[in-house]
């Protein structure tokens, strides 16, 4: 896989001419460079998650030292035969979803609605830059094919953008669309938001450049006009990121069987994806999510940054045609560097006790949307001495639940707790769990146990009525994908 890439980068960069005076000298040698210089560089990324995700294992096995007194330990509260019985609502991707699609619907239609208010104010913020660079930047300024190239490619971002990602919204739909989804993500993909949103950030630098240039020479009308236009930019971002923050959070809870990699491939690969357009999502991170999480930033980045390594080493290898051994050991110590970074990253992000987390929670209340107009994901890693407060507080903050059993057993007791615990918090018509075919009997019977006892203060004690939901899930596909989300967003609502 590693060679045919490298073959076609390879053939891109010769195609655009950024390689091409070098391979005219030493072709093979060339070559041979750059596929060294992939190779090295995937090893290095490989290696880097191997590094991260031990260090991962190696902290949620430790306890931390910052916990409260007492903060750590829920105390149970005595619980009480539960006198009504628990009957179920057994789903299936062949069950009737016609009467709760409306929620998705009006949701998406919201969504919607805030993609085009950023396409319409990136439309705007291009013209104005447009209009301010025609007037202002003379053809021959240093700055003036920079200036509208990213004008340009700006534009071109926004538009593709704009065009591929208003079908990502829904999972799912009859038809041909569905047929071509992945050929139409994969063709669109490269014109993900935070590309756009460099290329934004190159256009206002080059016009606040331009503007104090002008200012500098004591041109002021263009100084102050170029410098206009950077300031309604700035304000236009500002104006629609107050707007976006207004928007109602569906927080959703992922819970789930620990260490599985197949089960949280499904979900966070999947359902969580398309979750960000209508709220943010919590869970407990563990190896299995951050392998998951790795590699879908992996393959988004991990081109890029190979072509951005080549163009870089094309450029030193230009001026000194011995460059690739010293060019290989500066790789591997920008590796070592980035793992020290990212070690102390992720053990910051820890939970190291209850206030740590109340304070996490309440950056996202105050903004809980990223640039693009989706909703931040939280994934909150734990030690083992702060994952059941984290669980207990995440329960009281979320608007529905998700409780994933594919691959519960026996020797899940962990999830016995969660299961618990959501049975005493939260109530049942805001909870759905999903398991396989073979673990349905299992799941139902801890329900059932569970359900015998509770709490006083238990919003399902003596309710008449009570029903758990189930949805079977048997292809993992994106048909189960939208109609266990279709449940979750009638719940939330």
């Amino acid at each position: 896989m590693f060679s045919f890439l490298s073959l076609n980068v390879s053939y891109l960069l010769i195609r655009f001419g950024l390689i091409f005076p070098l391979l005219l000298n030493d072709p093979v040698e060339g070559l041979g460079n750059r596929f060294a210089i992939l190779i090295i560089a995937a090893i290095i990324a490989y290696t880097t998650r191997f590094i991260l995700i031990r260090f991962m294992n190696r902290w949620m096995l430790s306890k931390s030292s910052k916990v409260e007194n007492n903060a750590n330990f829920i105390e149970p509260a005595q619980e009480l035969d539960n006198n009504q019985k628990l009957s179920f609502e057994s789903l299936n991707s062949d069950s009737d979803f016609s009467n709760i699609a409306i929620h998705r619907k009006t949701q998406v239609e919201r969504a919607k609605k805030m993609m085009k208010s950023q396409f319409f104010t990136d439309l705007l913020i291009i013209l104005v830059y447009s209009v301010a660079g025609y007037f202002i930047i003379d053809s021959y300024d240093p700055l003036y094919l920079s200036y509208f190239l990213f004008a340009i490619l700006f534009l071109i971002w926004t538009t593709m953008g704009q065009i591929g990602y208003r079908h990502q919204i829904t999972a799912y739909k009859d038809g041909i669309f569905d047929i071509i989804a992945p050929f139409w993500k994969f063709s669109f993909a490269v014109f993900q938001y935070k590309w756009k949103n460099l290329i934004a950030i190159a256009l206002l630098l080059i016009a606040l450049i331009e503007g104090v240039l002008n200012l500098s020479v004591g041109d002021f009308p263009k100084g102050i006009t170029m410098l206009s236009a950077v300031g309604f930019n700035i304000y236009l971002l500002y104006h629609l990121n107050k707007k976006t923050q207004k928007q109602a959070n569906l927080t959703l809870l992922i819970l789930r069987v620990f260490l599985i990699k197949k089960t949280s491939l499904f979900t966070f690969s999947r359902l969580a994806n398309y979750w960000k357009y209508f709220g943010s999502y919590f869970t407990v991170a563990d190896p299995s999510f951050y392998k998951v999480f790795w590699k879908r930033n992996f393959k988004h980045s991990f081109p890029v940054f190979i072509i951005i390594i080549f163009l870089i080493y094309t450029q030193l290898e230009n001026t000194d045609s011995e460059i690739f051994g010293p060019f290989i050991a500066l790789m591997i110590i920008g590796a070592f560097v980035f793992i020290e970074w990212s070690i102390r990253g992720m053990k910051r992000n820890f939970v190291k006790n209850e206030s740590a987390l109340q304070k996490e929670l309440a950056r996202l209340k105050r903004k809980p949307l990223k640039l693009d107009g989706t909703f931040k994901e939280t994934p909150i890693s734990c030690y083992d001495n702060t994952w059941q407060m984290t669980v207990n507080t995440l329960i009281e903050t979320a608007s529905v639940v998700l409780m994933d059993l594919r691959g519960f057993s026996e020797k899940n007791k962990g999830c016995e707790f969660e299961v618990n615990l959501l049975l005493n918090k939260i109530a049942l018509e805001r909870i759905l769990f999903i398991g396989y075919e073979d673990t349905i009997p299992l799941i139902k019977s801890t329900i059932e146990r569970k359900f015998e006892t509770l709490e006083a203060n238990s919003p399902n004690k003596d309710i008449k009525n009570a029903k758990a939901t189930i949805f079977e899930v048997k292809n993992e596909n994106n048909k189960e994908t939208q109609y266990i989300m279709d449940i979750l967003l009638k719940k939330a609502v």
